[in-house]
């Protein structure tokens, strides 16, 4: 294949010559080969109009002029039957959906970027609590529709679908023709089939999902019926000018789901039987592989991309943790793929490509996976990212917003404390011109970002506080470790910095005496024995010594995680204690669950959930079933680690106030919360102030 760069004059086009090359897809060709892949296209005005929002446009044009080559808008529903409660995505059934799609590529298409649609049917995978508000259409359907009557595996009680009769498919199928055919009245340059990660397609294709015995089941053939013709309908649809592909897994991860080789025999039938001019190749039908974990590697997924590569004779696609450009050049000038996406990473930096291009890798603002975007998302929430603010605010804090906010009259600003917050403020507020000094009591920046980089299988957060660090550096920003404010210290440093703003910005501490939400007092006994918060453990402040209990009320990552520290570094035994219903129930939600659950068993960690602490005692911790209080347990216990309650750390405000000086409180200072909170509030007051 030969490589044209869209831009030799670029810096990075010397570096990256395959990935700002150009691409040809049927008759359009692509200015690189960056694409911001399908994913939740969150930004409707309800789930059930399914029609962009004044957020769409502004979003997808910030990634554009930030330097993709291609956008393909995700998951877009073809049929009313797809809503996905509580998923917000759009749809494409209608003629009154086609104008915000409109808009969208009038945005994307201003800065020679193209633009595509995944069109999708949900199946089994749909959700139909929002067809159930009573503000809903009262002739919605309240089921599912599959080729069968298998229930989703993947949840508890999950959907048991209805059984799609032959009508109802084939109106299904004209809803991809007609859906497809509104995307390119809508100004699009082609259309994509959600041929993956489970959905109707991919329902129809595997053995798992489908028991069918009628043409559209049982033999091989039968089941790819469905799949060749929703493709040979989109391409009725949309005529022969506009591009047509579709996404797959290339692999399931699934028991009793399609494979490897089978995947690679259904793509070469399918560019055999159907009119397709690309394929997008991804992994898994579970979301602890769509959203695969930080400890991964970057570009995990070449081998299966390979293995379609090496079947199609179309361009490829690829994903995989793909953060930075190094690693995306190696790809293509291996022949893993034609095509690299980026789908989380430019939630973290819409301006990836641009970056890339200008030669400024270091500038980047790595995806850590911390999946927050799909915490988000699949809590009824619009996506977010864990450390970029900016996500669905771009008319307001995007690139264009933003040129124009240069501080009127530039202050001199002393911040107490180098976490997530702090750092986010230092780095906004240099930005725009004020003069920051950053003073941290710690010899390691990063707050809680840096504790939580001590757990297991956790260390890429850290970098979350190293970017934020160098990019407010680099504004001019002054950064002071090991600086202790207490004690007299905020006076001297408000008069060496000439300071007339203070913002505090301390964080929170764990409470190592168990303070918690169920009786809102510290644990009984807790006054009578050693007790260490979490942070102590992995800090090295305390060692997990003989056997070690690990009293956990928050139930997200940070318990079991603890528990397994512990077990790594010396304890002789580790008992984890909850009075919730399981352990790291909160990290379901953001597809962590499945990759924190195996390291607890191979670490032998004992778990006790539905319990709650009677007392502590030296040697000794009892334990109490909080549904049968008379059911009793003693554990031994040389060591009790706390992942209770957190309190703010603000005592520094009432000095600043008492000084007289002009002071603002955020994050953690305020009230204790997540990463993504404290950022957003540094963000916030730094464009205020």
């Amino acid at each position: 294949m030969s490589w044209t760069s869209a831009d030799s004059t670029a810096i990075g086009a010397t570096k990256y010559p395959r990935l700002l090359s150009e691409l040809t897809i049927r008759n359009t060709t692509l200015k690189n080969r960056i694409i911001f892949p399908p994913t939740c296209p969150s930004w409707v005005a309800t789930p059930q109009s399914a029609r962009f929002n004044d957020l769409a446009a502004p979003y997808y044009e910030e990634r554009a002029s930030g330097g993709a080559g291609l956008i393909i808008i995700g998951g877009t529903h073809v049929h009313k039957s797809s809503i996905a409660a509580p998923l917000a995505q759009p749809g494409l059934w209608e003629d009154g959906q086609i104008e915000g799609f409109a808009r969208v590529a009038d945005a994307v298409h201003r800065h020679g970027t193209k633009l595509a649609v995944q069109l999708r049917h949900t199946g089994v995978r749909g959700f139909p609590s929002y067809k159930m508000d009573p503000t809903a259409d009262l002739d919605h359907t309240w089921y599912t529709v599959a080729p069968s009557q298998v229930p989703l595996g993947e949840f508890p009680s999950g959907n048991t679908p209805k059984e799609l009769t032959e009508e109802e498919i084939e109106e299904i199928l004209t809803a991809h023709r007609d859906s497809a055919r509104r995307a390119i009245e809508a100004g699009l340059d082609g259309v994509q089939l959600h041929l993956c990660h489970g959905y109707m397609p991919w329902q129809f294709l595997s053995p798992l999902y489908n028991k069918r015995t009628d043409r559209w089941g049982g033999s091989y053939e039968g089941r790819l019926r469905f799949v060749v013709e929703a493709l040979k309908r989109m391409r009725e649809g949309i005529g022969d000018g506009p591009f047509l592909g579709f996404r797959i897994n290339s692999t399931s991860f699934w028991p009793g789901d399609l494979e490897s080789d089978e995947v690679q025999q259904i793509v070469r039938d399918i560019e055999a039987r159907t009119d397709v001019d690309f394929v997008d190749v991804s992994v898994g039908v579970h979301h602890q592989w769509i959203h695969s974990p930080m400890h991964f590697e970057a570009g995990w997924e070449r081998e299966y991309a390979a293995g379609v590569k090496a079947v199609s004779r179309n361009p490829v696609f690829m994903v995989g943790r793909i953060t930075m450009p190094d690693v995306a050049e190696e790809l293509l000038e291996a022949g893993v793929a034609d095509g690299i996406g980026v789908a989380r990473q430019l939630f973290a930096d819409a301006d990836w490509g641009l970056k890339v291009a200008e030669g400024r890798e270091e500038d980047i603002r790595q995806c850590v996976a911390a999946n927050h975007c799909w915490k988000s998302v699949s809590k009824g929430q619009r996506v977010q990212c864990v450390y970029n603010p900016t996500v669905g605010r771009e008319a307001h804090w995007g690139k264009e917003a933003s040129a124009a906010v240069q501080a009127a009259e530039p202050r001199r600003i002393l911040v107490v404390g180098a976490g997530p917050s702090g750092l986010e403020f230092a780095r906004v507020a240099s930005a725009r011109g004020h003069q920051v000094l950053v003073v941290e009591r710690e010899a390691e920046l990063g707050g809680h970002v840096r504790l939580q980089s001590l757990l297991p299988s956790r260390a890429k957060f850290r970098q979350i506080a190293t970017w934020l660090a160098e990019q407010a550096a680099k504004s001019g920003t002054e950064i002071r470790l090991s600086t202790d404010v207490d004690g007299g210290g905020l006076e001297a440093l408000i008069r060496e910095h000439r300071a007339d703003h203070v913002v505090i910005a301390t964080g929170s501490r764990v409470c190592a005496d168990g303070f918690q939400g169920w009786t809102g007092e510290a644990l009984p006994g807790a006054s009578s024995r050693p007790c260490f918060g979490w942070d102590q453990l992995v800090t090295g402040q305390v060692a997990a010594e003989g056997d070690v209990v690990v009293i956990d009320e928050q139930a997200e990552l940070t318990g079991p995680l603890t528990a397994v520290y512990a077990a790594l570094h010396g304890a002789r035994s580790v008992h984890l204690v909850t009075r919730w219903p399981m352990v790291g129930m909160e990290s379901i939600a953001d597809a962590y669950f499945e990759w924190i659950m195996p390291q607890v068993y191979e670490s032998n960690v004992q778990l006790y959930a539905d319990q709650f602490v009677r007392e502590l005692r030296p040697g000794y911790v009892d334990l109490y079933n909080i549904y049968q209080p008379a059911r009793t347990q003693t554990l031994a216990a040389d060591t009790v680690v706390m992942v209770t309650a957190r309190q703010s750390v603000n005592s520094l405000h009432a000095e600043a106030e008492r000084l007289g000086v002009s002071c603002q409180v955020i994050g953690d200072a305020v009230a204790p919360r997540s990463t993504y909170e404290a950022v957003f509030e540094g963000h916030r007051h730094a464009r205020a102030v």
